[in-house]
């Protein structure tokens, strides 16, 4: 529960019948054992005053207090009588003249007799009902009589009142600072309010045209972030100087539990089971509102409301699982000139509500992490808060359990919350036209996209920030720029256009996505001499590496296949393999072991995907389609140095870049190549003992490539055949190395023995083969002759996806990813009209 703010709802602790109690207890502490009231008179002065304490149901020991209080003569009956039946206590009931006449006859007399009740209701029409409690009780006994000032006139009264506007139904939630307002007719200007919840007194604050005559418009403001969690029940109480009063209803109102968060803290937050919501409440002190949601478990949308409860704004959680709501510092100043309420802070509400259809609230709970602060940052395994401001190379980050502490830029990953897309696509009336290339990821930062004809699109695009960013797209068509419109129609112009989407974050930092559009043919040759060799579905990948990398040059390889057939081969048996201890979730179910520890069979959806050439057209996956031929003007000792850094290779007790160099080199395979192809076949921490010469039985002989280490089930596994092909070649039983053996330098009884004599090996059994790419290394699909399928290097259904960022990676580091390299891609009849998707 949230702690009550004392200065705004604190019940009234001095309400009339309270101060009388107090008044009651200090004249018993203060009493001189001589009573003021005897015998007879001190009977009727106490059963007065018990009947009237029944009219608002005060307790014995209140009743008792007043009792003994009169009887010391400390203030009279008819004052306790006058508090009772003027106090917001009983006034709430909304006694109308006959039924305060029946209540003031039957506490003076003990009875309700029809004359007095008369005769009470006549001088209520001239008289004010202080002056008729003071003239009744007066005629029971003059020992009885108000002691203070009554009037003598009707006083202020109330003619009417009306609601304008109540509070929120009760399927509502309701926060914040709420205003009732309406008008009331009145004679005078003596009139106060009282507010009840739950038939409890609590702190309203009214405001209404004081001095006019006739009809006063109020405003009634109170704040809810006191009220317990549930549905309460709202009254007001206007009273008038008359001592009467009017009761209007205020309406009913469902307030949420809700979770204190705090500015720059780290929050574990959850929509229980069972629960559609989760409430927050942020005091964002001095400061604008930032609050951002990571680690989504489900989808959900948030919402921000502002001090008074009403809706800043309203985003839904993106596909990475991020949400952020952001809002301006209120002006709490003008709060309290408005409302009347002292000390209002900068609270903001949040609600994060399952959404419809992706999570019913039964389903179990959403869970998610909350970050109150403008950056966000993933550091070490965890989320954490990023402080304003920074040293040059440090951030200052406070993590979930609060604390603070500093870490160097380069180590830590500030998450896309700000000016950040968080989708971006084209949309064209035209079924089954697909979207930007590739689908929208945070990561990619330029998409392309190929349309056959002219034609009329729409630009869908988000951003994290949602309602709080803006947008800015402009297209621009040789050297002219028109501005789009997001989700307005737009006619592609003929030929490239390049359409720039900005998003202007809620604090004024912009970020931006380019979209390369290829409209029929080029102005260029791109199209006739290069993307007429593919299939269409190719189009929009290879447009836009052309356009991020002009020196790039593409081959199509018809293999004169559908893509039904090879994906119907390649999940076959042990030929497309995964480790189920890291991606158990692309393992075909039923699947036996088919090497150790745990290579399972992949699913079909996950051999298809990465069977898809057309999934890897981004810069890091293109290269697994790269001719693998050594190319001194590309391949250097530097860029190798950048692959094995960090792995077991990566030594002075052995020079392995020369050795990898010069073993390209004689093999005319990049030297790149062999590298990835050493740290995806033994491990980046080297835990195979071929790399290590250490098989039992086989001690000083090397296989850094697993040549020969076939998937089985028997002893020793695949590592064993690999020792025995090192020593003996083919056929380790003969114990005999044959002369074209002997060209690969077997037996590989030194490191650098090894490594050459398998780059040779490669390259006679795949590089001079044709199988001159990662690609069809790892999927035997060439039409040459030979029966496909079955001369594949690789059973690791990613083996190729893997070692394609081995490649780009070292490029990038020698800055030679814009070298003139040349992609050879495989093309199959029949391609499926989806792609891109992984279980």
């Amino acid at each position: 529960m949230l702690k009550r703010r004392p200065e705004y709802f604190a019940v009234f602790a001095l309400s009339a019948i309270a101060a009388i109690v107090v008044a009651i207890l200090t004249a018993i502490s203060l009493d001189t054992g001589t009573p003021s009231l005897s015998g007879k008179r001190e009977q009727d002065a106490a059963q007065i005053v018990l009947r009237a304490s029944d009219l608002i149901g005060l307790g014995n020991e209140d009743k008792l207090a007043a009792v003994m209080q009169v009887s010391y003569g400390s203030y009279s009956a008819g004052d306790f009588v006058l508090s009772v039946m003027t106090s917001p206590e009983y006034l709430i009931k909304s006694p109308d003249d006959k039924q305060f006449a029946k209540d003031l006859c039957n506490v003076i007399y003990g009875t309700v007799d029809d004359g007095v009740v008369a005769g009470i209701t006549q001088a209520l029409g001239s008289y004010n009902r202080m002056m008729v409690i003071d003239d009744v009780i007066s005629q029971n006994d003059r020992k009885f009589a108000v002691t203070g000032r009554t009037g003598n006139g009707p006083g202020s009264v109330i003619t009417g009142i009306n609601i304008d506007q109540g509070l929120a139904a009760d399927d509502e939630y309701t926060v914040g600072i709420k205003e009732i307002s309406g008008s009331f007719s009145a004679t005078g200007d003596e009139i106060r309010t009282d507010l009840f919840v739950d038939g409890a007194l609590y702190r309203g604050y009214l405001k209404y045209d004081k001095g006019s005559s006739g009809t006063k418009g109020f405003v009634l403001a109170l704040d809810t972030a006191g009220f317990d969690p549930g549905d309460h029940e709202v009254s007001i109480l206007l009273r008038s100087s008359d001592g009467r009063g009017v009761t209007v209803a205020g309406g009913k109102v469902r307030i949420p539990k809700k979770e204190r968060v705090e500015n720059f803290s780290v929050e574990d937050g959850v929509i229980e089971k069972g629960q559609q919501t989760a409430w927050f409440i942020l005091d964002s002190e001095d400061s604008d509102c930032y609050v951002n949601f990571a680690g989504i478990s489900e989808k959900i949308s948030v919402s921000l409301y502002d001090l008074s409860g009403k809706l800043i704004g309203t985003n839904a959680s993106t596909s990475a699982g991020y949400a952020a709501l952001r809002a301006k510092k209120q002006d709490t100043d003008k709060a309290v000139k408005e409302t009347g309420i002292p000390g209002v802070s900068n609270c903001f509400y949040i609600c994060a509500r399952r959404i419809e259809g992706d999570n019913e609230a039964g389903s179990g709970e959403v869970s998610f992490k909350m970050v109150q602060s403008r950056d966000v940052a993933y550091h070490e395994g965890k989320y954490v808060s990023v402080a304003p401001g920074k040293t040059e190379d440090r951030y200052t980050l406070t993590d979930e359990l609060g604390n603070e502490y500093q870490a160097d830029k380069d180590k830590v990953k500030i998450l896309p919350f700000n000016a950040s897309l968080s989708h971006l696509d084209i949309k064209s009336i035209n079924a089954g036209d697909k979207g930007v290339y590739p689908s929208f990821d945070v990561s990619e930062d330029k998409y392309g996209y190929y349309s056959a004809v002219v034609k009329e699109i729409t630009i869908e695009c988000e951003s994290v920030e949602g309602y709080a960013a803006k947008y800015k797209i402009t297209a621009e068509n040789n050297g002219s720029k028109t501005e789009i419109q997001p989700g307005k129609p737009f006619t592609l112009s003929e030929g490239e256009t390049v359409i720039k989407a900005e998003v202007i974050s809620f604090d004024g930092q912009t970020g931006s996505c380019d979209l390369y559009v290829l409209t029929g043919k080029d102005s260029g040759n791109f199209f006739e001499e290069t993307l007429s060799q593919f299939p269409e579905s190719y189009y929009s990948g290879l447009w836009l590496m052309h356009c991020k990398h002009p020196s790039y040059r593409f081959r199509a390889y018809n293999t004169n296949v559908s893509f039904a057939e090879a994906l119907k081969a390649e999940t076959t048996g042990n030929r497309s393999l995964v480790s189920n201890g890291h991606y158990p979730q692309y393992v075909k179910e039923g699947s036996p072991v088919y090497d150790k520890p745990d290579w399972k069979a992949a699913k079909t959806e996950v051999v298809s995907y990465y069977l898809d050439p057309r999934n890897f057209f981004t810069d890091k996956r293109i290269f697994m389609f790269e001719l693998l031929g050594f190319d001194e003007s590309v391949h250097t000792k530097d860029g190798l140095k950048r692959i094995i850094s960090g792995s077991f290779m990566d030594t002075d007790d052995f020079d392995y870049v020369t050795t990898i160099y010069n073993a390209g080199r004689q093999a005319g395979v990049s030297p790149y190549c062999l590298a990835g192809r050493i740290i995806q076949e033994m491990g980046f921490s080297g835990r195979s003992a071929l790399c290590k010469g250490t098989v039992t039985g086989y001690e000083g002989y090397y296989n850094f490539y697993n040549i020969g280490s076939v998937s089985t089930t028997k002893e020793g596994g695949a590592t064993v055949l690999g020792a025995k092909y090192a020593k003996w070649g083919r056929e380790p039983e003969k114990e005999e190395i044959s002369e074209a053996e002997a060209k690969l330098l077997l037996p590989w009884n030194t490191k650098e023995k090894a490594i050459t004599g398998g780059a040779l090996w490669i390259a006679s059994g795949y590089i001079d083969k044709g199988q001159n790419t990662l690609y069809f290394q790892k999927f035997d699909v060439l039409d040459d002759g030979t029966v496909r399928y079955n001369h594949q290097y690789a059973q690791n259904i990613m083996m190729a996806y893997t070692e394609a960022l081995r490649y780009y990676n070292s490029y990038d580091s020698i800055n030679k990813t814009d070298s003139a390299f040349v992609f050879v891609i495989p093309v199959y009849s029949d391609m499926p009209a989806e792609y891109g998707y992984l279980p």
